[in-house]
């Protein structure tokens, strides 16, 4: 789960937001993304949901309207051409819808009583909140199904405390009790039978009999990165490596894969300077313009292929109850603790686990 920038292809492309040209600009980078394993779209349901955080601003995918009789109304043109255009390159696991709780808690709507842009300040556990967020949800619900999308879609939040996702999962229950919830963040193990899409940092740790009971249930458990963690990371001044390190460490702990926050969310000049003002260099995008790959990222792809192929034997292992086969795994996958990574480079731990599945 790369989360994907339409807004930064379109003004490094000098094409109309949404326009013929930009999906067909687009075109290329999703494809890669889907080619590397690329299972979840990443949506914006209302303006700046991350506030400042990329170079190109995420805007609504959904236009909020509030009607001159007070009631509220909402168009999901260019949610639904997003969504299709990706659903069409085949990206089609996951719909995750950011974010009810942004990290600047206001709210932009088109008022039509003053015919202008205004914002609500608001947060959850106000009433201001709830009757804006409940008239968008049942709305949202609905138009869901009749997409027929709403059993992948999810509400989705990141990083944010406790006691605000309580308040918030409230008025999505209210809403429509069968929603999903996706949460991107710190462990909190009270939370984990709310949430079907589960994702916490490298550094924190899902109790073993909490991972089996999300497995049991079909719920998606991953981890993430982010400028946190000086290693293993995926920075531009990273090992390579490092990159391949993570679907290794994913298998290992039993994981479903990883998410990293930013998959093109370009500088101003990616080609020449990838640092960005606010977080380390190459934080930001894997991936270049003209749909250029990088190192990191094919070393993204070769950790996601180990991955694969370490599923693929343990199933096979397990049919033939072939348990010198199954201790040879978790042998070579014990290798992946991130502590090691002090005083053994990641290359030569992916070599050692690598010559013991060779043989």
């Amino acid at each position: 789960d790369l989360w994907q920038n339409p807004f930064a292809i379109a003004r490094y492309h000098q094409v109309p937001l949404w326009s013929r040209e930009h999906l067909e600009c687009m075109r290329p980078y999703m494809e890669l993304y889907r080619d590397a394993g690329g299972k979840v779209i990443t949506t914006s349901i209302m303006h700046k949901p991350w506030n400042g955080q990329t170079y190109d601003y995420f805007e609504t995918m959904v236009t909020w309207i509030k009607k001159a009789d007070g009631s509220w109304n909402f168009d999901y043109t260019v949610f639904d051409r997003w969504v299709e255009f990706m659903m069409g390159l085949g990206i089609t696991k996951e719909i995750n819808c950011y974010s009810m709780v942004p990290w600047r808690l206001s709210f932009q709507y088109f008022d039509q009583a003053t015919n202008s842009l205004r914002e609500i300040q608001t947060k959850p556990g106000e009433p201001a909140y709830e009757e804006m967020w409940l008239a968008m949800l049942k709305s949202f619900s609905a138009h869901l199904k009749e997409k027929g999308w709403f059993s992948i879609t999810h509400i989705s939040m990141d990083e944010r405390p406790m006691e605000v996702m309580k308040e918030t999962l409230k008025v999505i229950r209210k809403a429509d009790p069968d929603f999903k919830v996706s949460l991107a963040g710190a462990l909190h193990e009270e939370l984990s039978e709310e949430l079907n899409d589960y994702c916490v940092a490298l550094r924190m740790k899902y109790p073993e009999a909490m991972k089996a009971r999300r497995k049991a249930e079909g719920k998606v458990t991953t981890f993430y990165t982010s400028c946190e963690e000086p290693y293993p990371n995926t920075f531009t001044f990273s090992p390579p490596a490092e990159s391949e390190w993570l679907g290794w460490y994913a298998a290992k702990e039993g994981l479903d894969g990883y998410l990293r926050w930013a998959y093109n969310s370009w500088v101003i000049e990616p080609l020449l300077d990838s640092r960005f003002y606010t977080w380390a260099a190459g934080d930001t995008y894997f991936i270049y313009p003209g749909a250029r790959s990088s190192l990191r990222f094919e070393h993204l792809i070769a950790g996601i292929q180990a991955f694969e192929k370490i599923r693929i034997l343990k199933e096979e292992y397990t049919r033939t109850n072939n348990r010198a086969g199954l201790r040879r795994i978790e042998k070579a996958l014990k290798l992946f603790d991130e502590k090691t990574l002090r005083t053994t480079p990641a290359f030569a731990v992916i070599k050692q686990a690598k010559a013991i599945f060779n043989e």
